[in-house]
């Protein structure tokens, strides 16, 4: 066994299959399924170790996070948000087969109470408050805007009581397409209780007018008193290797610390 794994870790067995990728194109990896293996199972791990029992998942799309979530084990309750109506339908059938999971009324999450026109791409996952870069959709053809809705707006501070409490212990998680600091300016109140947030965090930004970088987004959340314990890569230009956007996840320090604590 140990001769096989040997072989199997060895460079040149590595450069094989590096050549072989190459002629191909498929790239296959097998790993055992753990915290690094897999993001999705990570914030779960997350969620559980420190006791999270509600997310906000603001900026659904279809539910591909919130589903995720439950097929890895969280037992807590998810909320949904999302704006617009194609992918809002598809979000309220999915998660009608769950009893842990709801969805909100339909609207955009940000830093005003109102209305907004949202841009709508073909395909749903890139719905954007923001527009879209030309360079991004030339590149990515998907990305590329074909309608406008108009639809209702929030800040989450005005949906305190309504969907979720101090009370509760509350993740956060934002992926609202460039708009993720105007969701966090209508967020000042509730940061003051929500103890964890998973955010979608630009490097190379693909839509327009999108001011913050990782190092403002980390700073911000340093002065919330927040840590970061995860990142990954969620948005890369496979002609160029540019990676243009992450995911982050940041704990509460507090919070970080007294579980450590409890643990040992």
């Amino acid at each position: 066994m140990g001769l096989l794994k040997g072989i199997l870790n060895s460079k040149l067995v590595e450069r094989v299959k590096r050549k072989s990728v190459l002629i191909t194109g498929i790239h296959i990896k097998l790993k055992r399924l753990s915290s690094s293996a897999s993001e999705d199972y990570r914030t779960v791990k997350i969620l559980n170790t420190f006791g999270f029992n509600k997310v906000l998942d603001v900026g659904a799309n279809t539910g591909q996070f919130a589903e995720s979530l439950i097929d890895f084990g969280f037992k807590g309750e998810v909320l949904s948000f999302e704006p617009t109506s194609q992918a809002y339908d598809q979000l309220v059938k999915r998660a009608s087969k769950y009893k842990n999971w709801k969805v909100a009324e339909k609207c955009a999450i940000g830093n005003m109470n109102g209305n907004i026109d949202i841009n709508v791409s073909k395909d749903t996952v890139f719905n954007s408050i923001k527009n879209i870069s030309s360079d991004y959709s030339f590149y990515n053809t998907d990305s590329a805007i074909i309608a406008s809705e108009n639809v209702p707006i929030y800040t989450l501070d005005s949906l305190q009581n309504k969907y979720f409490t101090k009370d509760e212990n509350v993740f956060l998680k934002i992926d609202t397409q460039g708009f993720e600091k105007e969701v966090l300016d209508g967020a000042t109140e509730i940061l003051g209780f929500v103890k964890g947030v998973k955010i979608e965090i630009p490097l190379q930004p693909i839509y327009d007018e999108v001011f913050w970088d990782i190092t403002d987004m980390l700073n911000f959340f340093k002065e919330k008193g927040f840590t970061c314990v995860s990142l990954s890569e969620v948005a890369v230009n496979n002609e160029t290797g540019i990676v243009h956007e992450i995911d982050g996840i940041f704990i509460n320090q507090e919070l970080l610390e007294t579980t450590k604590k409890a643990k040992k």
